[in-house]
């Protein structure tokens, strides 16, 4: 286990606390701020969604669970908030059946989040594996490191990864609004927001909707804690994801066009050559 506190988080969704939450974060689980998170893991059919391993794409993952090691149950007591245990949360993909686990620790009315298989870095980088044609290397590797730094709690390295790709991101995004004759005067001196709402012709429209929200990225190395970047990491590597998946779809639509020039081509040649036979 990591060497220090361990960060605490506000309660959170099933979902989060499984894929997005770092390994060694606690959860109070008080009477009150854990109802909801209690009854969703109280239910006996709950579901996720999920990037698998396995089939290499998003998919469902359904519960198959027991509580506590060893323990042979297949729900959890009614009082389970309030006792000391150890929660072993089991999850099955419905297209190939890939399991992914996780384990949670219940002590003090504090569920911590002890391990899981496979690790947050695995899932998250895998899927990362289909913007190799729009990253560098450089990119690509922070981007990797970024999550792995995250899933063990490492809020500053990990958002300070990703700030760097957020603005080498913005700066590529400038480079072709000047291409477009649509420069923007005093670039560098603008806030992230402004510099978002000066490129929302280039960047995503979610993005540039959603501008404000990145208003942290302007802040100092030193002004940030392990808690503030994490609690942000989620919306920022979004972002990031975001403007990719735009480079990705502009790749396929520029393929997609030249695939077609070259068809229309052939058929062109195909037809002077008929028109040729018939004189």
């Amino acid at each position: 286990m990591a060497d220090g506190p361990t960060p605490e988080i506000p309660i959170p969704t099933v979902q989060d606390l499984c894929l997005r939450t770092p390994l060694y974060s606690t959860v109070d689980v008080s009477s009150d701020d854990c109802r909801e998170l209690l009854e969703v893991m109280k239910a006996r059919n709950f579901q996720i969604d999920a990037y698998c391993l396995t089939c290499k794409r998003d998919s469902v993952f359904k519960t198959a669970r027991s509580f506590g090691s060893g323990s042979g149950r297949t729900t959890p007591p009614q009082d389970w908030p309030f006792r000391d245990a150890a929660v072993v949360v089991e999850l099955h993909c419905v297209r190939c059946s890939r399991k992914y686990e996780y384990w949670f620790q219940l002590q003090d009315r504090k569920l911590c989040k002890a391990g899981q298989l496979p690790s947050m870095e695995d899932i998250a980088g895998a899927d990362l594996n289909r913007f190799r044609a729009v990253l560098d290397r450089a990119d690509f590797s922070e981007l990797h490191r970024a999550g792995g730094l995250a899933s063990y709690g490492i809020g500053i390295g990990s958002f300070v990864y990703l700030r760097r790709i957020f603005e080498r991101l913005i700066s590529k995004a400038k480079k072709i609004a000047d291409a477009r004759g649509e420069e923007v005067q005093d670039f560098d001196r603008l806030r992230i927001d402004q510099k978002i709402e000066a490129l929302k012709g280039v960047l995503p429209p979610a993005l540039v909707k959603n501008k404000t929200a990145y208003g942290i990225l302007s802040l100092g190395v030193h002004q940030l804690d392990e808690q503030t970047c994490l609690k942000h990491f989620p919306v920022v590597r979004a972002a990031i994801i975001q403007m990719l998946e735009q480079d990705l779809a502009e790749q396929a639509r520029a393929a997609a066009e030249e695939d077609l020039e070259r068809e229309i081509r052939k058929v062109s040649g195909d037809l002077r050559k008929a028109g040729s036979r018939e004189v």
